[in-house]
């Protein structure tokens, strides 16, 4: 079974085979990480992007890495939170096929070592309770297939939350 890592830090320092990036439907640049990503990768990586097809919420797709200490970028659109209201169902099965996305197109390209931010808890304003659980759900259902799935945090408050829905749900 592969390992699950929570750490807290710049996921972009990090090192693995690619990087789980949050991306805008039309695979340009966006906000928060997705901008540091086209920063670092640059034109190369926004032509790269232009040769996609439209990509919509909870869907995956992959280029090179342009610029970053890995191969791969995973890119896959996160749905908006709506502060748990009627919609609010329906963006956490989103975020949910966000993972099972971009794990399925890792799969297929061999991929073993990930690195995911907190999808959907950032600019899209999940909190970070609930992303956590739907991610690391699926990311427990599916580590057998990688090496190491790390998920990179933002701040010591949310890795916190992130280790305690972990030791709630999945033990320790």
């Amino acid at each position: 079974m592969g390992q699950i890592e929570l750490t807290c830090g710049d996921i972009l320092a990090l090192r693995g085979d690619a990087l789980v990036c949050p991306a805008h439907k039309h695979l340009i640049r966006g906000r928060g990480l997705s901008a540091q990503v086209y920063e670092r990768g640059g034109a190369a990586l926004a032509a790269a992007c232009e040769l996609q097809p439209e990509c919509a919420v909870g869907e995956a797709r992959i280029t090179r890495a342009y610029g970053l200490p890995v191969k791969y970028i995973l890119h896959t659109v996160t749905p908006q939170w709506s502060s748990g209201d009627q919609w609010g169902a329906q963006a956490v099965v989103q975020l949910r096929r966000c993972y099972e996305s971009v794990l399925a197109l890792a799969r297929q390209k061999k991929l073993k070592k990930l690195l995911f931010p907190a999808l959907g808890a950032g600019t899209n304003r999940f909190p970070h309770e609930i992303a956590a659980h739907q991610a690391l759900e699926v990311l427990h259902e599916h580590s057998g297939d990688f090496d190491r799935l790390t998920v990179c945090l933002h701040t010591p408050t949310a890795l916190s939350d992130w280790r305690r829905v972990e030791k709630r749900f999945f033990g320790d």
